[in-house]
């Protein structure tokens, strides 16, 4: 399995650092700057696009304008990925909250906003068949997309083979048992999107001290998810040219160390990752 690295700005400089090679580039950069340039500084250091990023596309936003203004942009995307070497465009689960990620609307739970986003999402994919392209989900628990079972209810209408999920089970985890014992969502995530695996993002979610449960992103070296059993999971249902990436680091130590820390686990667990 291929690593790459997302850890903001230093990006490029880390994964060089630490023999990663691949990151991520969003797509509305790619748009407005072009390929070559969007691209420069990664040939800087011989490093490969893990993925396209569209976070902001979420058809069923309530604010209709800026939800026409990310699926234009998508149109423009799609035709440019392989021209960046990855096929990978990574896209917002839907969210009836402008926010996209932020708020939650209990609408988002509705058969009305799969059926939504699916609608939204089939001439995209139909695009993305032309250009060989993959459209991946970012499954999210406030999102329309929400879990394995609401993504395979968006691919039945959708019917597309280019239109698949990140397989990302700590954006899924609901509650304090999810925290403390996540590998049972985890293999049920991982079986339920067996056969339409876009990337791997590895991130951990931990617990903050309070008298109110409050929870966020931690350090994957905090958690307690089993990254080893993880990466044994989900390595069957890979495809060879997608990614495993290392996400929201926020400093270079932390890069350090999580890079450390899952390498070790992928050793231990006789899984290659590189």
């Amino acid at each position: 399995m291929r690593l790459g690295l997302e850890a903001g700005d230093p990006t490029p400089e880390l994964a060089a650092e630490l023999a990663i090679t691949g990151v991520p580039i969003d797509g509305g950069a790619l748009v407005e700057h072009g390929v070559q340039a969007a691209l420069a500084p990664l040939r800087k250091h011989s490093l490969s696009v893990c993925q396209i990023g569209a976070f902001g596309f979420n058809p069923v936003s309530d604010d209709a304008e800026a939800a026409q203004a990310q699926t234009q942009l998508l149109n423009q995307i799609i035709p440019l990925a392989a021209d960046t070497g990855c096929r990978y465009i990574t896209l917002g689960p839907g969210n009836h909250h402008p926010s996209g990620f932020g708020h939650y609307d209990l609408r988002n739970t509705t058969d009305d906003a799969i059926h939504a986003y699916a609608q939204a999402i089939k001439p995209l994919a139909e695009l993305a068949e032309k250009h060989d392209a993959v459209l991946c989900i970012e499954a999210y628990l406030k999102g329309v997309v929400r879990s394995a079972e609401s993504f395979l209810a968006v691919q039945d209408q959708v019917g597309s083979d280019r239109l698949r999920c990140n397989v990302d089970p700590s954006s899924l985890y609901a509650g304090l048992h999810d925290f403390l014992t996540p590998m049972p969502l985890v293999e049920k995530t991982i079986a339920g999107l067996a056969g339409h695996v876009g990337l791997v993002h590895v991130k951990e979610l931990g617990v903050e001290e309070g008298f109110h449960l409050q929870m966020g992103l931690t350090p994957i070296t905090a958690g307690h998810t089993d990254w080893g059993r993880f990466l044994t999971l989900v390595e069957p249902h890979l495809p060879e040219d997608s990614w495993v990436i290392l996400e929201h680091i926020l400093s270079a130590d932390q890069a350090r160390s999580s890079h450390r820390y899952l390498s070790d686990a992928a050793h231990r667990a006789g899984v290659s990752l590189a």
